[in-house]
């Protein structure tokens, strides 16, 4: 019965291992067991998190209790970042958002499309608030922050691919105020 409920446990802990560090301890790592089955939410390893100082860090690299920027009615601020979720083979396909700035118009000169990729589960902020990536359409509009000029703009959905790609080692982060910047696009952190 033990060794039951022992390899019981060690499969869920390998699904939803959290990262925690203590600037004076070093880093160990604590395990969340999740009673419910949750929608999986995250970013591969390599996605690129806007710090507080304006750097940009892989995911993978951030560590709980470092502060990231993020945007809060227009502005951008800064939110500490509370806990940091670690997924080893995910099992979704990333989903991939191409997005354009809202104010483009066809005579101007183009800008490159921005690529957000994430979970299909994983929630954005948008104009009419968090939406999965999944559902996304060409009606919606995210908001993306300029580190150049500091300020945050309309950037609207130009293509949504679905099963884009398949990642080994995936992240997210929880934050104090719920979002946080990949690649200076506003993402929830739930």
């Amino acid at each position: 019965m033990q060794k039951i409920l022992l390899a019981s446990v060690f499969s869920i802990l390998s699904f939803n291992i959290l990262a925690q560090s203590d600037s004076n301890s070093g880093t160990e790592a604590t395990y969340k067991i999740s009673k419910t089955k949750k929608r999986y939410k995250y970013f591969s390893d390599e996605a690129p998190v806007t710090m507080a100082d304006g750097t940009v860090k892989a995911i993978a690299d951030v560590k709980v209790g470092e502060h990231v920027k993020t945007c809060r009615d227009g502005q951008s601020v800064s939110t500490q970042v509370l806990q940091i979720d670690v997924y080893n083979k995910p099992n979704s396909k990333l989903t991939a958002v191409y997005l354009r700035p809202a104010s483009e118009k066809s005579d101007q000169t183009r800008v490159p499309a921005l690529l957000l990729e994430a979970a299909p589960d994983h929630r954005v902020q948008t104009q009419r608030g968090k939406k999965r990536l999944k559902k996304l359409s060409k009606k919606d509009i995210l908001y993306h922050y300029d580190p150049s000029t500091g300020i945050v703009s309309n950037w609207k959905v130009g293509a949504v691919h679905n099963n884009a790609r398949k990642v080994t080692k995936a992240y997210n982060l929880e934050t104090e105020y719920g979002t946080y910047l990949i690649d200076n696009v506003v993402v929830a952190n739930n």
